[in-house]
């Protein structure tokens, strides 16, 4: 039964001088990320493999959650999640292993956001989630493999916003 792990990449700095790639974390948002890899770790949902986008933030936010994690998983930079809508993600979906039961990718709005509606809903369309930064969906699939999961048919185990949870409250969910 494969699971997925959206997470739309921590808070981070409005501009860099080098452009929207190399914009860095905030401290909350360096802060929000590791309340994110503590729940994640204490809660069970260790990836096997992590897809992170290439933007600075993102991987930041990839890189302190995994010193959370009891083992490191494996994780492949995904060039296609930046800036991807539903149908690039459904092929990098599609593309997973099946010995991967635990996918985690860490990337941008607007396409999580319209990802997670699509593959809840089965359909691509207005995105009902709202999905800040940096926010977590859960998402398990009743199906045996990847490309199913890529058709939708997923059901919302979760949806938790880091930056608005208090850190006393994330382990006693």
């Amino acid at each position: 039964m494969p699971r997925l792990l959206l997470i739309r990449h921590a808070e981070a700095a409005a501009r860099a001088q080098q452009g929207d790639l190399e914009r860095p974390l905030t401290e909350r948002g360096r802060a929000d990320a590791a309340r994110m890899g503590v729940y994640c770790s204490a809660s069970g949902l260790s990836p096997d493999l992590t897809l992170v986008s290439p933007a600075r933030r993102a991987r930041e936010t990839q890189d302190i959650m995994a010193r959370e994690f009891p083992q490191k998983p494996a994780c492949d930079i995904e060039n296609l999640l930046y800036d991807s809508d539903v149908e690039t993600l459904r092929d990098i979906l599609q593309g997973i292993s099946v010995s991967v039961k635990t996918l985690l990718m860490v990337g941008h709005n607007p396409g999580l956001a319209e990802f997670a509606h699509f593959l809840l809903s089965g359909a691509a369309s207005t995105p009902l989630i709202h999905f800040p930064a940096p926010c977590l969906a859960l998402i398990d699939f009743a199906c045996g493999d990847w490309i199913e999961a890529a058709h939708g048919g997923g059901r919302l185990e979760s949806l938790m916003n880091f930056s608005c949870v208090p850190a006393d409250d994330l382990l006693a969910r």
